[in-house]
């Protein structure tokens, strides 16, 4: 039950924002007003919910596949073609993630406190990467923003287009992230 509230929640804030009702969210969700109620104190903690399951679903399917023991190269490539493969299968979660980095609908210390765990995964991958003199020099939070602005906008535009996400679109798009941030071109 909480996961089909916390789909419709999402749902409704991409369709009306925090307009919509707790009411409206229940029905969405196929259950009682009073259930909802059950499950979420109110629509603040519901909102910080959906930030929390998106955040979780995101950390999931990027840190998957992680090899710790691996080269950094490897890593990111391998965090770059999870983030692909997240955001081209799960265009419904792009579509939440782009409304709420732009509508934000919480203070940004809970946003980014949401989000931690992949941002400091990526943060201390590039890091590395960065002390190994394979990176260029800057702001590692930057480059991992840039990233993830990078591979959802190029989606968001391949879907628009009715295109279809063939293997040499995914590598193209791998390597444009990966030399972008190269430190010998």
């Amino acid at each position: 039950m909480r996961d089909k509230i916390l789909n419709a929640t999402a749902a409704m804030l991409v369709e009306h924002g925090t307009q919509a009702s707790m009411a409206r969210i229940a029905s969405r969700a196929g259950v009682a007003t009073g259930s909802l109620y059950n499950h979420f104190a109110n629509k603040d903690v519901l909102i910080r919910a959906v930030y929390d399951d998106l955040a979780r679903a995101i950390e999931d399917n990027l840190v998957a596949g992680d090899v710790p023991d691996a080269e950094p190269m490897e890593r990111l490539t391998i965090y770059i073609d999870n983030q692909i493969t997240f955001f081209w299968t799960h265009p419904e979660r792009a579509i939440l993630f782009e409304y709420l980095s732009n509508v934000p609908l919480l203070p940004g210390a809970e946003v980014l406190s949401s989000f931690e765990r992949t941002t400091m995964f990526i943060g201390d991958l590039l890091r590395e990467l960065q002390d190994g003199g394979w990176l260029i020099e800057g702001d590692v939070s930057v480059m991992g923003g840039f990233i993830g602005g990078a591979i959802r906008n190029t989606l968001k535009w391949q879907r628009t287009m009715d295109a279809e996400l063939t293997d040499e679109k995914r590598q193209q798009l791998r390597d444009m992230c990966l030399k972008s941030l190269r430190r010998d071109q």
